[in-house]
């Protein structure tokens, strides 16, 4: 991630909360991930049953 180019005080400021941002966006966007796959495989092993069951 490139850095802001704001002067004085603010600038480092603006650049922390930015970062700070940005990780604990990637932090959530990990963890829907991995809640969006055990869905997708929950839905998939169902179908499997369903369809072998018959």
């Amino acid at each position: 991630m490139a850095q802001n180019y704001h002067l004085g005080e603010a600038g480092i400021q603006i650049n922390a909360f930015i970062a700070a941002v940005a990780w604990n966006l990637k932090k959530y966007m990990e963890k829907l991930k991995e809640k969006f796959l055990q869905f997708i495989l929950r839905r998939l092993r169902l179908q499997n049953f369903y369809f072998t069951a018959a």
